[in-house]
């Protein structure tokens, strides 16, 4: 159909005007064009503060919200308030959540609080916005996508998750990796010898909200013979061509063009009244008698139309920010970024008085490229134009011509710290000083010896001895709090000193597994709250060779017992049960004892209404030979609490001297346990209720949950393709400030992975050397400049490992006294609370003279896949250590604009440090860039893949 040849307005389809446009070359082709016209658009969201609602029932809040610019309404495209970011949803759904907001074509902002808050109690904050470009144009706003697996990148089988699917004789469905528009699969039909009206469909069932406008786009590629349909249905009317007229079968869109190049369509249409659901077809059709060939589709949507935005021409060519972005090395280490300046064209001080009305300072800014090609006229969609980039604003300045805005890039969150939250605040207050101001820890996988933090204090049964009430890891809005199966590293152990604790000596503590039994064994666990209470003093006594005997006198003879040595876990009742069988110190006393003396009637107690031990004989006599007897002063008599300045006569029952009250903070406490829990669905690990524990999964869950980013800014199938690669359980506990970066690092080099920010949304790529279909190859024709070379900084002669850190961050083995573990620093170590593997190549030193040692931080959990297996991190790091490889320092146009650093090109040239002489297709990983859009060049440095 035709295409506009000049700036679009709201008569155009696509631009207001419902229908089907079809046959449209991508964006990426739109990069290989030196002549192509480039377009800039802009969505500005200044705030605003907001007050006086009206109750309209069930918890929604409405106000008029119509603030206008030039004559413009600015939409409202946010709502916040002091605790939430609320979610936009269509107008006109039948019911409104809470946590939503819908803003209607009246200009009614309809607003919905968690728990159905009132907003007069908190303050509320709308974002408009303010939509500029380098030229005036019409263009859709659109929601999220309604589809599940629109990019096609999920498959079981030969079938892509979330479609439903069939095929008609000869035709066969399956993925295909060659030269997908998007990610790295494509959605195949293949017709063999097909019959003529053969087909093959996808679909999915959608659920509008009626006399709404929607969009279904895509891209298509057929082979002759072959049509490609674009429709919705449903199930018995067809909406036609022109988005609003519902008919027959006949009346849908299909494209009998073939083009083995990728196409794009973007379909408006109004959802017509009655219709409760909807199908979203894409239907391959082998027409005319037998056909051979394929049919391609990938990268669909089906998104809500929110509004058709103006574009306000105030942009010119110097307006584009120019984009930077650098790893601080070849092998993983932080990211670092920056951003220009954005500015406005402000002719005769017109955006003067939109620059005082509202909030501008930290509003978001979202900035996309696109244009028009000049063979053609095609012009590339706005769903095709990509987001180059998306960050904040700083404080405007304006002058007569022109308002500049500073512009923070949305890398400026890896600088952010982490964990969020301390204690004292948000309802966890420390019981002791020392952990006041402490942060409330993350953890991840399994870690062994996490120090809880005492914030209350528990009674049992409204008793007199208080006991702690501890947090081990802060859950505040995770799904489904810390997991809570039964698994190798559930225990709590009460060591008998602090410094035991550091050392985690296993003869200076007493364990208790986590299961069933827990909570009879003293503790009871809150998984959903990360919390756990102590019902029972455990506190170990340990008895030694030192202090392990007991001496008394039975009708005249002195006898010595020998406890036998342990250590005994102090409880408020002095007896403990594992299982059936009682353990405990005064079980030992009792036990020793009578074996002392041949009998079975002298009893060891505790008595709940003293809080004393109690040492008794049923006949006879008794004395207790406290002062006088073996070890008086160090025995277990004074650690029972008899005064041992004299002995004990004249009864056959003695109390002890001292009571045993205990307070919550005597309590030295570690576990050894798990982290955070996926939900029902397993929305971050594939399976419901899993522990989050895969490099992937901690990234992206760190991303969403305790960072808050968008869903929209995710790339979710990234996320889980890096899952089926980088499948090593980790071990991560974030108990002190680190910034996002220093994690994301780690888990990179543990996951052998980036993680990526392009266009506003983050990627998650495994490091590998596969070349997906689609990489951008750079030929001599597309370089202004070229540089080759090689860094010494790629090459370390002794590559250090650590994994499995201790919670604490000490370096510590059994029998070595604490200190604290320094980041970055080589210590050999095999055991203990931070393990390390080596690897020192000696040729490296006599080769290029480089004997230097790097340590690479890692979350890593287990031996075999960080040091001892194979393969494992530390020889694949070593290998990537002893490597020589080329770096590339050059200038390219339009191809590597949308190239991230970490991503991939290949290097097609006739010189390049090459044995041969030449480059031919050298996979290169970037290093670092900087983007200039307005040039359409990108500046890169890039070293090789092996």
């Amino acid at each position: 159909m035709p295409v506009p040849a000049s700036d679009a307005i709201a008569s155009d389809v696509g631009h207001g005007a419902l229908g089907i446009r079809y046959g449209l070359r991508p964006f990426r082709d739109l990069l290989g064009e030196t002549v192509g016209q480039r377009h800039l658009w802009v969505e500005l969201r200044p705030k605003k503060l907001v007050a006086t609602w009206t109750s309209v029932g069930g918890g929604v809040y409405s106000k008029t919200v119509a603030e206008t610019f030039d004559g413009v309404i600015l939409p409202v495209v946010g709502v916040k308030t002091l605790t939430e970011t609320l979610v936009q949803i269509v107008a006109g759904e039948p019911s409104h959540p809470a946590g939503c907001f819908a803003w209607e074509a009246d200009h009614t902002l309809y607003i919905r609080l968690t728990g159905d808050a009132n907003p007069a109690s908190t303050t509320v904050v709308v974002e408009l916005a303010v939509s500029v470009g380098s030229h005036g144009v019409v263009q859709p706003i659109l929601g999220q996508d309604m589809l599940a697996n629109g990019g096609l990148e999920a498959w079981t089988g030969t079938v892509p998750d979330g479609w439903s699917h069939s095929e008609g004789t000869g035709v066969t469905l399956d993925s295909t990796k060659v030269d997908p528009l998007q990610g790295s699969y494509a959605a195949k039909f293949t017709y063999a010898a097909a019959a003529g009206g053969a087909n093959g469909a996808l679909w999915q069932v959608i659920t509008p909200v009626v006399r709404q406008v929607y969009r279904f786009s895509g891209a298509y590629r057929t082979d002759p013979g072959i049509e490609a349909w674009m429709f919705v249905d449903n199930g018995s009317s067809y909406l036609g061509a022109n988005g609003r007229d519902a008919g027959a079968w006949g009346t849908v869109f299909r494209d009998r063009s073939p083009s083995s190049e990728w196409r794009r369509f973007s379909y408006d249409f109004v959802v017509p009244a009655g219709w409760s659901s909807l199908n979203a077809t894409l239907l391959m059709w082998a027409s005319g008698g037998p056909r051979t060939g394929t049919a391609c589709f990938d990268d669909v949507k089906l998104q809500h139309v929110q509004r058709y935005a103006y574009h306000e021409p105030l942009l010119s060519a110097d307006s584009l920010p120019t984009i930077e972005a650098a790893r601080s090395d070849a092998f993983w280490g932080e990211t670092s970024s920056a951003l220009g300046s954005l500015s406005l064209l402000n002719g005769g001080g017109r955006l003067e008085p939109l620059i005082a009305a509202y909030d501008w300072l930290g509003a978001d800014a979202i900035v996309r490229v696109g244009g028009r090609y000049q063979l053609g006229g095609n012009e590339t969609l706005i769903d095709d134009c990509p987001v180059i980039a998306t960050g904040k604003l700083g404080a405007p300045v304006v002058t007569d011509s022109r308002v500049t805005f500073d512009m923070e890039d949305d890398r400026k969150l890896l600088q952010r710290t982490i964990p969020p939250r301390t204690y004292n605040t948000n309802g966890r207050d420390a019981y002791t000083q020392p952990d006041r101001g402490r942060a409330r820890p993350l953890l991840f996988g399994s870690k062994l010896g996490v120090r809880p933090v005492q914030y209350d204090i528990h009674y049992t049964g409204g008793g007199p001895v208080a006991y702690g009430q501890y947090e081990y890891v802060d859950v505040t809005g995770t799904p489904l709090g810390a997991w809570w199966g039964v698994g190798t590293y559930f225990w709590v152990h009460w060591y008998a000193s602090e410094d035991a604790a550091a050392m985690r000596n296993v003869q200076l503590r007493y364990s208790a597994p986590c299961g069933s039994s827990l909570q009879s064994a003293g503790v009871d666990i809150q998984y959903a709250s990360g919390t756990l209470s102590i019902l029972r003093d455990l506190r170990p006594l340990v008895i030694t060779e030192e202090n392990n005997k007991l001496a008394f006198n039975i009708g005249g003879a002195t006898l010595v017992a020998s406890v036998a040595l342990g250590t005994y876990p102090l409880r408020d009742d002095q007896v403990f049960f594992e299982g059936s069988t009682e353990v405990g110190l005064l079980k030992a006393v009792r036990d020793a004892m009578n074996a002392a003396a041949g009998t079975a009637d002298i009893t060891a107690d505790f008595v709940a209404a003293t809080q004393k031990v109690q040492i008794g004989k049923s006949a006879g006599t008794l004395q207790l030979l406290c002062k006088t007897g073996a070890q008086a002063q160090t025995g277990i008599w004074n650690i029972l609490g008899f005064n041992c300045a004299t002995d004990k006569t004249g009864s056959l029952a003695y109390n002890a001297d001292v009571v045993f009250t205990t307070e919550a903070y005597h309590q030295v406490i570690r576990m050894d346990t798990y982290g955070f829990q996926d939900d029902a669905s397993g929305t971050y690990t594939g399976t419901g209720y899993a522990i989050v524990e895969k490099a992937p999964d901690i990234a992206r869950f760190l991303l969403r949950v305790i960072l808050g980013v968008p869903a929209s800014a995710i790339d979710v199938a990234s996320f889980v393709a890096a899952r089926a690669v980088a499948t090593r359980p980790c071990s991560l506990y974030i108990g002190s400030p680190r910034t996002v970066a220093d994690v994301f690092s780690e888990l990179e080099t543990s996951g052998n992975m980036d993680l990526l920010l392009n266009g506003g949304v983050w990627y998650c790529v495994p490091r590998d050397p596969y070349v997906p279909d689609g990489t951008p190859e750079l030929v001599d024709a597309d370089f202004l400049s070229f540089e080759s070379y090689y860094s010494p900084d790629d090459l370390y002669g002794t590559v250090v490992l650590a994994y499995n850190a201790s919670p604490d961050g000490s370096d510590v083995t059994g029998g070595v006294a604490p200190g604290p573990r320094r980041r970055g620093t080589p210590q050999r170590q095999t055991q203990g609370p931070v393990w390390l593997g080596e690897v020192t190549d000696a040729s490296i030193a006599l080769r290029f003279d480089r004997a230097d040692s790097r340590r690479f931080e890692t979350c890593l959990r287990d031996t075999s896949d960080a040091a001892t297996g194979s393969p494992n991190r530390l020889t694949e790091i070593a290998t990537q250590a002893k490597t020589k490889r080329r770096r590339f320092r050059f200038s390219s146009k339009g191809k590597a604009l949308q190239v991230p650093v970490g991503g991939k090109l290949l290097l097609t040239r006739a010189k390049g440090l090459d044995t041969t002489g030449a480059l031919s297709q050298l996979l290169v990983r970037v290093l670092s860039k900087r983007d200039d859009w307005a040039r359409w060049v990108s500046d890169v440095e890039a070293i090789e893949v092996v």
